[in-house]
């Protein structure tokens, strides 16, 4: 800029006064006054703009107190837990996909909240779910796995295959309750477990294997059950072995509402993606969105957070995910959305360990969410029992979200039979819950309290109420193309 100034102040320079013709005119056309006035108005323009390029700072004195670009400093700031990474990858890179943010608090290898802890242990734990409430609960699913078996003409060679086995528990009781009525039978179970927490393979290998010995290899870790069966731990769904001759049943208990998922508002200018921002690390002027409503059981703590959503003023590449379902059209502006594509990876490969020209395996999907609607703004935090932000203590606390069971049929209904979900309360009944409860109090007669934990489990379980288990978890099922409807899903035939 300073060569340009220069070159255009000393050309000025050297212009000349041109010279008067015979009539005493500049250019045959102006007097002496009009040029000199002419020529006073171009040097004062010409001044202006040689002003304004140039500036009228002087650099040199303001070094220190003008604004100017951080200097780059050797000093790394000490990330020792999630928030701080979060926020300075916000600072370096703008905000963070949702399904970003959840992915790295739940299964971050050093800070996520699955790979360095227990969530279920008795002390610390931040929730239970069904298998840990009662073993009835396990019992029932390996009988309705005996049933499918059965009508399947009883294949001898069969995999139980669990995503997300949490510590083995419902593994554990739909074993003790498959092995006992196939007692009579020669049938060869393996098991398959997809974990990555490694502190959650040693709680399954402790519950399922007891002292057999846990041991690493190429094609993954093995061990074999208290039972028997060789078991086999894998990192992901694409190391699962699948062979044609073998009939596979797969299991997935709270498995689907830990996915990552990205949300998503409608605008009069179209769908915009919802971000996650840390507001003391990125000045703008969008504002925090707001989050589903706390609980009453909800800690109040955990609502008042430095992390939070963002809406995009402009379209991401992301933005025309809900474009490409017809569900998602003529909603009203306003209208947020949440979609986990993660979803369909998973419910397809499960559909695709069923074998339609065998007529072999089935899928058993039991988790928490909602039905012949769509889910809006459900993501929230778990932590010591209660809700609490998913923006509170990042890594730290659980992230879940209400399945959408809609989409899951709709992603696997090209490829098997699809049993469309019931109500936890209704398949366990279907399948005799209640027979089995009454022969556990009748058996315990003698001690009163064994009987009330029995039956307030039971309670809890089957019960629809805001309280219990019964309504709000859904059981849903894959078969082979043409099976008949099983027991668990015939009140909706």
């Amino acid at each position: 800029m300073l060569r340009f100034t220069r070159r255009f102040s000393n050309s000025f320079r050297r212009f000349k006064k041109p010279v008067k013709d015979a009539d005493g005119l500049y250019h045959g056309k102006f007097s002496q006054e009009e040029y000199e006035k002419a020529s006073h108005y171009l040097r004062q323009q010409l001044d202006e703009l040689e002003s304004s390029i140039k500036g009228n700072t002087n650099i040199r004195e303001n070094l220190g107190k003008m604004p100017s670009f951080p200097m780059a400093t050797k000093t790394k700031p000490r990330v020792d837990n999630l928030s701080t990474l979060l926020e300075e990858t916000i600072k370096t890179t703008g905000p963070l996909s949702l399904s970003a943010y959840m992915r790295q608090c739940l299964t971050h290898p050093q800070f996520g909240y699955y790979t360095t802890r227990d969530p279920l242990d008795a002390n610390t734990g931040d929730f239970i779910t069904s298998p840990e409430i009662s073993s009835v609960f396990g019992e029932v699913i390996g009988l309705y796995l005996f049933q499918i078996w059965a009508t399947q003409n009883r294949p001898n060679a069969i995999k139980l295959i669990e995503f997300g086995p949490g510590k083995g528990t419902l593994m554990c009781d739909v074993l003790t309750s498959f092995n006992k009525l196939t007692k009579k039978f020669a049938v060869n179970i393996e098991i398959e477990l997809i974990e990555t927490s490694r502190v959650l393979r040693k709680e399954q290998h402790k519950t399922l294997c007891g002292a057999n010995p846990y041991e690493s290899t190429d094609t993954g870790d093995h061990s074999t059950t208290i039972w028997g069966n060789k078991i086999r731990w894998v990192e992901n769904e694409s190391e699962i072995t699948n062979n044609p001759e073998i009939s596979n049943y797969v299991l997935a208990h709270e498995f689907f509402d830990a996915l990552p998922i990205k949300s998503f508002q409608f605008t009069n200018n179209g769908w915009r993606e919802l971000l996650v921002e840390h507001s003391p690390s990125v000045s703008n002027n969008t504002i925090a969105l707001p989050e589903a409503e706390p609980s009453s059981e909800a800690n109040s703590e955990g609502f008042d957070n430095e992390f939070h959503l963002t809406m995009t003023p402009k379209e991401t590449p992301s933005s025309a995910i809900p474009t490409l379902s017809k569900r998602f059209e003529g909603l009203p502006v306003g209208t947020r959305i949440e979609i986990c594509p993660d979803a369909e990876f998973f419910i397809r490969k499960m559909a695709s360990l069923i074998n339609n020209e065998k007529r072999l395996g089935s899928v058993l999907v039991i988790d928490y969410g909602v039905v012949d609607q769509i889910p809006d703004n459900t993501l929230r935090g778990i932590y010591k029992h209660g809700f609490v932000s998913p923006f509170f203590k990042p890594g730290e606390v659980d992230l879940s979200i209400n399945v959408d069971f809609d989409n899951l049929k709709l992603l696997s209904k090209d490829m098997v039979m699809v049993l469309d979900p019931v109500d936890q309360g209704d398949f366990l009944h279907e399948l005799g819950i209640g027979h089995r409860i009454q022969q556990l109090l009748i058996k315990n007669n003698d001690s009163q309290e064994t009987q009330e934990k029995v039956y307030n489990a039971y309670k809890r379980l089957t019960d629809k109420d805001s309280k219990s288990m019964g309504k709000i978890y859904k059981f849903f099922g894959l078969l082979p193309k043409g099976s008949e409807v099983p027991l668990g899903f015939q009140k909706l035939v």
